[in-house]
């Protein structure tokens, strides 16, 4: 989109500096792609304790978006933007349960958790500059990001035993929402057609980033996952 709109301004060759007090962009959008992780809770059972494997999944999904770009000289502002994103998947659990008689004789167990939430809240600040060709205008932005993001663990899992406590059942999972906060970072562009003095339509792509650690209760250590991704999305430009 950038390429294109440059080509647009060198043709026109009416390239101007950016003269509007505020841009606003408010857009609908995807994040992608999916991102994968894995999580091993060991919680007491009998005398001993489970092991229990779960690999999560966060599919790609619709996201909400906006920015605010306040003007400070020439083509040059400041960047204050937002967005959410949430998923709801289910995910696979293996592992093993203690014998309640013989220690060293765990049983097998598998199964599929229940729906696991994960949410994502990004704040961002960032240095930008934007700049016009007629009814065009490009906005270029760079800065860090604020990730609250919120998600589905699972830390336990229910079982049946057959007579013999030879086999056990798996019956379900528990699980607790887990929140971290972290600083990352995120470049974007958007592309803005004015429709009218202060109105427009536009289309932006982003990529944020960030590298998270859930608290993980029965596990021996945090969890790691990444949160972010390619954004892309289009909407409302409005100019003031």
């Amino acid at each position: 989109m950038a390429v294109l709109v440059l080509c647009v301004a060198h043709r026109a060759h009416a390239q101007s500096t950016w003269s509007d007090h505020a841009r606003v962009s408010l857009n609908a959008g995807f994040q992608q792609p999916s991102t994968t992780f894995a999580a091993t809770a060991h919680p007491p059972v009998y005398e001993s304790t489970a092991t229990l494997t779960t690999n999560y999944t966060v599919s790609k999904g619709p996201l909400f978006d906006g920015d605010l770009i306040l003007r400070l000289s020439g083509g040059f502002g400041v960047d204050i933007g937002v967005s959410s994103f949430s998923r709801s998947e289910v995910a696979p659990i293996a592992g093993t349960i203690p014998h309640p008689v013989l220690g060293n004789a765990p049983r097998p167990i598998s199964g599929t958790s229940g729906s696991l939430e994960r949410s994502e809240i990004v704040g961002r600040l960032d240095a930008a500059y934007v700049m016009s060709a007629g009814v065009v205008d490009l906005a270029v932005s760079a800065g860090p990001s604020f990730f609250t993001v919120n998600q589905d663990l699972v830390t336990n899992v229910t079982f049946s035993e057959s007579p013999s406590f030879d086999r056990v059942t798996f019956m379900g999972a528990t699980v607790t929402n887990a929140g971290a906060t972290k600083i990352g970072f995120n470049a974007g562009v958007d592309v803005g057609v004015k429709l009218s003095k202060n109105i427009g339509v536009g289309a932006m792509v982003r990529y944020s980033h960030a590298s998270m650690v859930f608290p993980l209760a029965n596990g021996a250590a945090g969890v790691s996952a990444d949160a972010g991704g390619a954004h892309v999305g289009g909407g409302v430009r409005l100019y003031f």
